[in-house]
Formats: structure tokens, C-alpha cells, sequence
């Protein structure tokens, strides 16, 4: 009995230590709960700040175009009522009514593959006067002379006539040109973000790579691949490097209302690669979005990117033949590979529209772009593809489209890319490409003015010692009137 009686009472001891546990491990959970439940609104809190932040930061340095369109309006609904006051007789004008605004319709359209604006203004149903009248000034603009597949219009049409009253035309993230029927005539401007910082001057020589000897003096990331791109048709810098070559470069330093920092616009650069020296400058003709142009006026600028991936090497040029290491055989391969980290984005070369977006086969996640003219890019092995890339989509020159990856037949992350001409495979990286046109005599006055200023800018800056950087304050105006 005696020996029951103690089974009895350690059963009894056993179900009391395990209520025991079980309620300290429900005090636990309540205590981690409201624990839990105090720090959520924090951090809640400090995520709805950083987003803010962010999309602060990333709009920081873009103009907006929603006010850009909301003011071409305030200025079509002045005019009109200037219009309309000086057709009213002189007894009514002393005591005239409120100026009814015109009711205006927008309509936005996606620039497509062989647009022009005659052929846009059609499409909206425009007579054959008003779009002969608004395709004459395609004449003296030289961003409408050349739509970029992928950029948008917005077409402010009256209610109830079959006349243009203005448009909106987006050039770059950074610009917009905007145009409106003035009296008889039809008006245009350029609106462009104002800058937010300073001009800075960095210079210094290169050991091993331009990358390593720009980001040791502080230059972003961001400013070492423009330079890239600048340069990339003229400079091949993977091979044509020395050490002891040189570079300076003055790029805009912005600062957003948090104070954050982040490098803009290069403004002007100088690379002495091999003894022979190359300068670029930044110049905005007209509305055309600006570009690079040499010291007399040339242009460095293509409709291309020669990357189409920032700070990589390439693993495996331009070859009729290589030995697959999956497939264990000898084929061809048409194209470059770039060595990338899985995610890295990818960067169409130029404006254009999808034709393949997708899986491929032995590519894996594949992209293949139209850009015109027979030439045609593609992008293979792909981790993933941006959200509305697809095919028939538009997309513009330096826009991501995707991350490097390893799908399909790749034994580890990279980028194959090849680029076609009339169907036929060529070599992305010796492939000669149009060259945008020179800076046209009538702005060349101007052009000696900025050059001037930002070349001197360059040469204040020293090579081997203090100062290394220099800081400038940014002159850029936010519109130009046409």
C-alpha cells in the first residue's frame, strides 16, 4: 500500500509539473505578446519613415510631370480667357464675366517603333490641317525629329473639336517638353528639374582599374558607370587601361530634403588613357535631353549603351566556337558573356520593343529587344525579369529590365548577351554603330560658354595632392524657352 500511495503521489507530482510548465509557458507567451504588440507600432513606424524616405529620395532628382501637365493647363485656360476678352465688345470688357476654362481631354500615348508625331496625331483623329500644323515644328525640335520608342505624350484635346490645344512630351526623367497653341502661333518649352546641391571635382590616377581608383577618391558607384558609358565606345576598358593613365571628372553632388546625398549628372570628364587625351562635356541643344560632346563640338553620343552591366569583366569574348562545359561539346557561341553577382541588374542597351520576354530554352529567362534599323539585342540566363517587361512592351535606353542570373544552361550567374544585325549575329563590343550627330553651329556660341566654365573647373582641380576634390555651386537653369 505504502509503495501505491508513493506511485500515487509522484503521478500526482508529475501532472502538477506539467501544469506548472504548461502555465509558465503560457506566462511566457503572453509575455512575448505584449512585448511583441508594444514594439510592432515602432517598428511599423520606423518602415513607413524609410519608405517615405525613399520615394522622397528617388523623386527628389525627377521632375514631376503631373505638374508640369497641370501648369501647360493653368497656361491653355489663361489664354483662352485673354482670347476671349479681346473678341468681347469694349461696353462688356469693363464688367466681364468669369473666364469659363476649356474643357480639356487628355490622352496619353506610348511612343511606338517608327512613330512620328504626324502619324500619332492621326491615330487621335486629328484633320489633316491641325496635324500638318503641329508636324511642322517636329522641324525645329529635334527630341519630336526623333521619338524614342517607350517615352509618353499627353495630348490636351478641347471637348467637342477636332484641334489640338497643347502636349506634353517626356524626354528624359529629368525633362519635358511642353507645347500649346499662343495666338496664331504654337509655343514650346523645356521644363527641367531644378538642381538640388553643388558641382563636385574629383580626380586621380588609375593602378589597376578606373572603378578602383575612382570609388578610393569617394566617387559613387553611379558616376563610375556614366563615365563607363560615356567613354565606352571610344575606350575599351577592359584592355586599354594603363597604370599611371589619369582621369578628372566634375559630376552634380545632390542632396535631397533630408540631406541625404547622392551623385547626379557627370558634367564634364577627362580621361588621358595611353598619352592621348579624351574630354566630354554635357550640353542641352534645344530639347533634344542633352548630351556628350568633345571639346569642338563632336558628339560621343550613341542610341546604344556598349554595357549592358556595370563594374563586370568579360568572361568570354566574342567567339565562332566554345566548348559548352554542360553539354560536354564544341558549339558555337555568338555573343559576350558578362560575370555579374546573381541579382545584378540588367540594362537595355537602347530604347526599342520587346519582342520576347520569357522562357527559352537552353537561355533560360530571356529577353530579346527591336530597337530599329534590323538591330536587335537579346539577354539570356536570366534570375528574373522586371515587372512589365513583356513582349510588345516599350522600353527606353538604360532602363532594367532584369537580373543576372544562371536559368537555363549556365553553370553559374552571368549575362550572355548578343546583339543581331538584319537577323545576323554581329560582335556587340567592335560592332560600329551610328554616332549621334555634331552640336549643330548655332548653339556652338553657348557651348564655348559651358565648356569653358566646366573645363576650367576640371583643370582646378590636382592630380597629386590637395586639392583632390573641389565643389562648385550648380548652374543649370529649369527651362529654355523655344
Amino acid at each position: 500500500m505504502a509503495q501505491v500511495a508513493r506511485l500515487a503521489a509522484a503521478g500526482r507530482g508529475r501532472i502538477m509539473g506539467r501544469k506548472w510548465h504548461i502555465a509558465r509557458s503560457e506566462r511566457d507567451q503572453g509575455s512575448d505578446l505584449r512585448a511583441a504588440l508594444f514594439i510592432a507600432p515602432f517598428i511599423l513606424l520606423f518602415v513607413t519613415l524609410l519608405a517615405v524616405k525613399s520615394a522622397h529620395s528617388s523623386s527628389s532628382f525627377r521632375i514631376d510631370n503631373r505638374v508640369v501637365l497641370e501648369n501647360l493647363k493653368r497656361r491653355i485656360a489663361e489664354a483662352a480667357a485673354a482670347n476671349e476678352g479681346e473678341r468681347l465688345p469694349t461696353a462688356l470688357v469693363a464688367s466681364p464675366l468669369p473666364p469659363v476654362a476649356p474643357q480639356l481631354r487628355e490622352v496619353s500615348e506610348i511612343v511606338r517603333s517608327g512613330d512620328t508625331l504626324g502619324g500619332m496625331l492621326r491615330r487621335l483623329g486629328l484633320g489633316a490641317e491641325e496635324v500638318t500644323r503641329w508636324s511642322e515644328t517636329t522641324r525645329r525640335h529635334t527630341s519630336l525629329n526623333n521619338l524614342q520608342p517607350g517615352h509618353r505624350f499627353t495630348f490636351l484635346l478641347p471637348s467637342g473639336t477636332d484641334r489640338l490645344a497643347g502636349l506634353q512630351y517626356e524626354i528624359s526623367p529629368e525633362s519635358t517638353l511642353v507645347m500649346r497653341e499662343d495666338a496664331d502661333e504654337i509655343s514650346a518649352q523645356v521644363e527641367r528639374a531644378a538642381p538640388m546641391g553643388e558641382t563636385r571635382v574629383v580626380t586621380g590616377v588609375i593602378e589597376s582599374s578606373l572603378y578602383a581608383a575612382a570609388t578610393r577618391r569617394g566617387v559613387p558607384d553611379s558616376v563610375v558607370s556614366a563615365l563607363v558609358d560615356i567613354f565606352g565606345w571610344e575606350i575599351d576598358f577592359t584592355t586599354d587601361l594603363h597604370v599611371g593613365d589619369t582621369f578628372r571628372v566634375a559630376y552634380e553632388e545632390r542632396r535631397d530634403a533630408s540631406g541625404g546625398v547622392a551623385g547626379g549628372r557627370v558634367s564634364a570628364a577627362e580621361l588621358i588613357i595611353g598619352g592621348r587625351r579624351w574630354n566630354a562635356v554635357y550640353f542641352e541643344a534645344d530639347d533634344d535631353g542633352g548630351n556628350y560632346y568633345t571639346a569642338d563640338g563632336r558628339s560621343f553620343g550613341r542610341a546604344f549603351l556598349r554595357y549592358p552591366v556595370e563594374f563586370t569583366r568579360i568572361t568570354s569574348q566574342f567567339t565562332s566556337s566554345r566548348f559548352h562545359p554542360l553539354l560536354g561539346v564544341r558549339r558555337p557561341h555568338l555573343g559576350v558573356d558578362f560575370a555579374a553577382p546573381m541579382g545584378t541588374p540588367i540594362r537595355a542597351i537602347a530604347s526599342g520593343r520587346v519582342e520576347w520576354a520569357g522562357w527559352h530554352g537552353g537561355s533560360g529567362r530571356f529577353i530579346k529587344i527591336e530597337h530599329g534599323s534590323g538591330i536587335e539585342s537579346s539577354y539570356s540566363h536570366l534570375q528574373s525579369i522586371a515587372a512589365g517587361v513583356r513582349q510588345g512592351s516599350h522600353v527606353q535606353v538604360g532602363q532594367v529590365i532584369g537580373a543576372v542570373g544562371a536559368s537555363g544552361l549556365a553553370s553559374g550567374p552571368h549575362l550572355h548577351f548578343a546583339l543581331y544585325r538584319g537577323g545576323v549575329y554581329v560582335n556587340p563590343m567592335t560592332v560600329k554603330l551610328p554616332v549621334s550627330p555634331p552640336l549643330a553651329p548655332s548653339y556652338m556660341r553657348e557651348f564655348a560658354q559651358a565648356r569653358d566654365q566646366l573645363m576650367g573647373q576640371l583643370a582646378s582641380a590636382e592630380l597629386d595632392g590637395s586639392p583632390a576634390a573641389m565643389r562648385f555651386a550648380s548652374a543649370r537653369s529649369a527651362s529654355r524657352a523655344n
